[in-house]
């Protein structure tokens, strides 16, 4: 086992914290966060290659690949891989392909628990509703919820990815799964989405025809058929075709929904809808 030649404080990690917030601001398209992750792990860095400029080189080379995953639960790789980097520097720079292996192999587990906590399902969808509800309801407060329920599990997610990621080391994945942790919270973060999904598209998706059908010289409204087989079913077939149509067949939301204002204008002025 190597010494132990460096004391990483929890100023040292603060540093990083700060320094991982605004990782999207050197989004680029051919390596993604790979600038700002750098910049992340500078104080770490300067702290343990102080003395060793090769070690630096080394460090900054590895780290200017291509990486990307969610940004709001990066910070746990970041504090993962910071720590292997110490483990690096007290073994004489020995554990390059190990940082560069661990760190790439987290990319896509770690994608999965940020995506459904933060967009797919998580909170992402449940900060919109209830903050663009309330803003329905002439609330503005909604903003302000929409704000909080977004960010403040984005700011403790970088706080203790940072400090417990670098805890833990490269055995943090391995504790999340063997506990069975990364199944219940995608499984609770699934649930919850479509939950608030159902409720919005119920609340604030409106839909109905005019059209009727004539029968036996009675004039017998389509809208009241439909309503007696399953209430707000045009809503909610509108939306499922919508969402089919952006995951089969790769329409993007700004294309659909000016499609689904023009369908709807046409069809409105003709009194279909």
């Amino acid at each position: 086992m190597s010494e132990k030649k460096f004391e990483i404080t929890k100023s040292d990690l603060n540093k990083v914290f700060w320094r991982s917030m605004p990782v999207e601001l050197s989004y680029n398209s051919e390596r993604m966060h790979n600038l700002f992750y750098i910049y992340s792990l500078t104080p770490i860095f300067k702290k343990i290659y102080k003395d060793d400029p090769e070690g630096m080189k080394q460090a900054l080379l590895r780290h200017v690949e291509f990486y990307n995953t969610t940004p709001q639960i990066e910070p746990w790789v970041v504090g993962i891989t910071a720590a292997l980097e110490v483990q690096n520097a007290e073994s004489g720079n020995q554990m390059g392909d190990t940082v560069t292996a661990i760190k790439t192999g987290l990319m896509g587990p770690i994608s999965v628990i940020g995506d459904t906590l933060f967009f797919t399902s998580g909170f992402r969808v449940i900060a919109a509703s209830v903050g663009a509800a309330m803003c329905i309801a002439g609330n503005p407060f909604g903003i302000l919820v929409y704000f909080l329920i977004f960010n403040v599990p984005n700011y403790v997610c970088h706080w203790y990815g940072i400090h417990y990621g670098f805890k833990l080391g490269s055995s943090f994945i391995d504790k999340v799964v063997a506990s069975g942790l990364l199944q219940k919270v995608t499984d609770i973060a699934l649930t919850v989405g479509l939950t608030v999904l159902g409720a919005l598209t119920s609340s604030y998706v409106f839909l109905s025809t005019h059209l009727s059908i004539t029968y036996d010289q009675a004039e017998v409204s389509l809208q009241a058929i439909l309503d007696g087989i399953c209430p707000n079913l045009l809503p909610l077939s509108l939306t499922l075709f919508c969402a089919w149509l952006m995951r089969k067949k790769n329409v993007k939301a700004p294309m659909l929904m000016v499609t689904v204002i023009v369908v709807g204008v046409i069809l409105g002025a003709f009194g279909i809808i």
